[in-house]
């Protein structure tokens, strides 16, 4: 995954400790300190959602049918999961821009 500014091109990998924690869809540059949003991909989205969805489907039956199998089941779904998401970005999403500039409002936007 492409982790650079679109703005000033410098490499954002090395988050400082507050990104990874706090998940926030928009963050500024910590070089040029302008506003950039997170570029989700709708693979990311949906091997996500994919993710946790076999969760509670296993975490369910495993609560509704009283089988601890589905339990483990649930807790395997979700370690396959959170492998397969850096996987991908090694994998498939190497092109793809993790941050995209935020567009300025335009005067037109505002009321008047």
């Amino acid at each position: 995954m492409d982790h650079r500014c679109p703005h000033c091109e410098r490499d954002l990998a090395r988050r400082r400790l507050s990104q990874p924690i706090i998940a926030r869809m928009e963050i500024d540059c910590r070089y040029c300190r302008r506003r950039l949003r997170v570029n989700v991909h709708p693979a990311e989205e949906a091997l996500i959602f994919a993710t946790l969805g076999g969760f509670l489907l296993c975490a369910g039956l495993g609560y509704a049918l009283d089988r601890q199998g589905f339990y483990a089941a649930a807790f395997v779904v979700a370690l396959l999961g959170a492998g397969a998401l850096p996987l991908a970005e090694h994998v498939w999403l190497r092109t793809w821009r993790r941050y995209v500039p935020i567009e300025p409002p335009s005067v037109r936007d505002f009321p008047t």
